[in-house]
């Protein structure tokens, strides 16, 4: 069985602050295969304080109802996203940026 590897070690998935809260809405990952191939996902991150509220990266499209889910749980609609940052433009990273409103 492959190890999974994951990205985000950061020991908790909320750092509280002033101003700014960051929160790990899901944690990305590796997992490779014994062919050289690996599965993979992002890491999708808010951070909220102030005026701002910011998405780094939105996850895959696969992912749409989840990054939703999880947004609603932390009192946030696509709407209320102030700022995107896409990390690169790979699927996993970009796949939902249709949510979010320019």
């Amino acid at each position: 069985i492959p190890q999974r590897i994951w990205t985000s070690p950061l020991g908790s998935q909320e750092i509280s602050g002033s101003p700014y809260t960051l929160k790990v809405l899901w944690e990305g990952y590796h997992t490779p295969h014994p062919d050289g191939t690996f599965h993979a996902d992002g890491t999708v991150t808010l951070l909220r304080g102030g005026a701002l509220t910011l998405l780094v990266d939105t996850g895959g499209p696969w992912d749409k109802p989840r990054l939703l889910r999880l947004l609603a749980n932390e009192g946030v609609s696509p709407h209320d996203v102030t700022h995107v940052i896409c990390t690169h433009g790979h699927s996993d990273h970009v796949g939902n940026l249709n949510l979010f409103p320019l």
